[in-house]
């Protein structure tokens, strides 16, 4: 029977040896627990100095940005100012007249009514040699519509006849 209670104290001092490593590898694991919560404060505290910088950085570049968008809107506003002053320099000038006289003279009125197969019953205004009427708008819209057939473009149509560009563009395409 001592053999018996022999054994059981041997199982029960290997069992009380197996608790106590059990205990020290707990123990080791719980310390680990422990530097890894440093490491994470360490980290976190590192993530928020970057955020602090990031902030600061985004903050200076804010107020550049604003002291751009001052310096322009100060530019423009100057443009706007000296545009303005040149707008109402050009009102107060004399606005120019181009009479029927200057645009057509007797030989182009001459030629588009030949061109036309019509006499000459049209001539231009207070002219010393023929009297008659005025070249109508009829003649004038009837040579655009003719010139912008030969191929002539709105242009160079304007130049000719001394008109405005949208005006022949507006006449030749009413002709089509």
């Amino acid at each position: 029977m001592s053999l018996f209670f022999t054994c059981i104290i041997l199982i029960g001092s290997g069992i009380t040896l197996f608790s106590l490593f059990l205990m020290l590898a707990e123990k080791k694991r719980l310390h680990d627990y422990r530097t890894d919560l440093k490491e994470s404060k360490e980290n976190l505290i590192k993530v928020i100095e970057d955020a602090e910088l990031l902030v600061s950085e985004m903050n200076n570049f804010a107020e550049y940005i604003v002291t751009q968008i001052e310096e322009k809107n100060e530019s423009l506003l100057s443009n706007i100012a000296e545009a303005d002053l040149r707008i109402d320099m050009l009102s107060s000038l004399p606005v120019p007249t181009i009479e029927a006289e200057k645009i057509y003279d007797e030989e182009s009125v001459s030629r588009i009514l030949e061109e036309e197969g019509r006499p000459e019953e049209v001539t231009v205004k207070n002219s010393p040699v023929r009297k008659g009427k005025v070249l109508t708008f009829d003649l004038k819209r009837r040579e655009i519509i003719k010139l912008a057939k030969s191929g002539l473009d709105s242009t160079e149509i304007a130049r000719i006849l001394n008109c405005g560009k949208g005006e022949i563009e507006l006449i030749s395409r009413m002709g089509r």
